[in-house]
């Protein structure tokens, strides 16, 4: 009867250790988006150009993807108030719930208007 219960048990193993497909171990951001601040009461909505993230599979292969391609299967999630000036944390997360953040900020349209002109002043 132990010969028997050892025998399932080891053939449920190998059954699913070979049906398994490869999942997402760890996924990190490996580049930013461009876009990092924002312009309250003008900017409306998260731009992701540029940015990359890195998934690391439990077969120990890599894939980097550029975040904009990934919208539709990733969740972003985020409070972004594109009319309060603020810094938002935004988190990105697989099907897995494995995942990664970066923040972005929301400035005042007149705090963009005084580093220009003192830019300008020092030309």
């Amino acid at each position: 009867m132990k010969k028997l219960v050892l025998f399932i048990c080891t053939l449920m193993i190998i059954i699913s250790i070979l049906g398994c497909e490869p999942y997402t171990a760890r996924v990190i951001i490996t580049k930013y988006p461009d876009r990092l601040i924002y312009i309250a009461g003008y900017d409306t909505a998260l731009d992701l150009t540029g940015g990359e993230i890195k998934f690391f599979m439990s077969d120990r292969t890599t894939e980097v993807l550029l975040m904009k391609d990934l919208v539709n299967s990733v969740r972003l999630s985020h409070e972004i108030d594109f009319d309060a000036s603020g810094v938002y944390v935004v988190r990105i997360t697989n099907h897995n719930g494995k995942g990664d953040s970066f923040a972005i900020q929301v400035v005042e349209a007149d705090y963009i208007d005084n580093i220009i002109s003192q830019k300008l002043e020092f030309e």
